[in-house]
């Protein structure tokens, strides 16, 4: 059986919008819960990067919400955390997270990372490489799978835009974000987590702009979202300016927020991340 961490994490009002988890809450909390894990079974992030000179850099993630957890319903979590190497070469990475209170799982997250050759400066700038053989041999037979995660953001995006209605217009004067330090991991890149943060900031701007004449839109601000799926292509660098072409869909049931992350001055290398919000 693939080995598992479990451990409380205190519950803080900083955690939680009125209706459930913050989602970059959720992702720090998922990225400490992988990071927990790989120091229990294989090896600290930090003897990851100064001694076998092994980074990670996300490349999707996944969230859902499932049962209801707000601030005023526990002082604890639960948190479980599992993860596997994926892929013929062990080119990956995929950490599976539950956080569970009172009514039990109240989020689940699925990261897929891709392994960096770290080149040693303070940067911490890499190459993508397959996990050194003698790390991929601290895991068990069943946490390595051959066959690698592949990310829904693609086909989601694709399925909204062919089948989806569209509720916004093209838009205009795009909410910016700065990244500035407090956004950044040690080396001076955007904490991927912060820019789930700038997704759901410009969904926010697009409701408070579109829900007048689109009530249903405030739906996603009234009772939350359900689900995410994100992509990340490049990272953002500190005192970098971006922009964030969001763009909302009915399909079903749902309301669908397609956030499309970028320079706000285009340097022709595409969009930073693309991030799928579900309500």
């Amino acid at each position: 059986m693939p080995r598992s961490s479990t451990y409380e994490v205190v519950l803080d009002a900083g955690l939680f919008t009125p209706t459930q988890l913050q989602a970059t809450a959720v992702g720090r909390l998922g990225f400490q819960a992988g990071t927990r894990w790989m120091r229990d079974h294989v090896g600290s992030h930090r003897t990851l990067v100064t001694r076998h000179r092994v980074g990670f850099v996300l490349w999707a993630w996944e969230l859902e919400y499932d049962n209801t957890l707000r601030f005023v319903d526990a002082d604890e979590a639960r948190v479980d955390v599992r993860a596997r190497v994926r892929g013929p070469r062990s080119s990956q990475l995929e950490v599976e997270t539950t956080i569970s209170g009172p009514a039990g799982v109240a989020a689940r997250t699925r990261a897929a990372s891709v392994p960096l050759r770290l080149a040693g400066d303070r940067a911490l700038s890499g190459t993508p490489a397959g996990l050194p053989e003698k790390l991929v041999a601290a895991f068990r037979d069943d946490e390595n799978e051959r066959s690698p995660h592949r990310s829904q953001v693609p086909a989601l995006r694709a399925e909204l835009e062919r089948n989806g209605e569209r509720l916004t217009p093209d838009p205009t004067d795009l909410p910016t974000f700065r990244v500035h330090r407090h956004h950044c991991e040690v080396a001076d890149q955007w904490y991927w987590a912060e820019s789930i943060g700038f997704a759901g900031g410009a969904r926010e701007e697009c409701v408070r702009r579109h829900g007048r004449s689109t009530p249903e839109l405030r739906r996603a601000l009234a009772e939350g979202i359900r689900r995410i799926d994100a992509m990340w292509l490049r990272s953002g660098q500190l005192w970098d300016l971006l922009q964030v072409r969001t763009t909302a869909y009915r399909h079903g049931a749902d309301i669908a927020f397609v956030h499309e992350l970028g320079l706000a001055e285009d340097d022709g290398g595409g969009p930073h991340a693309i991030v799928v919000e579900r309500t």
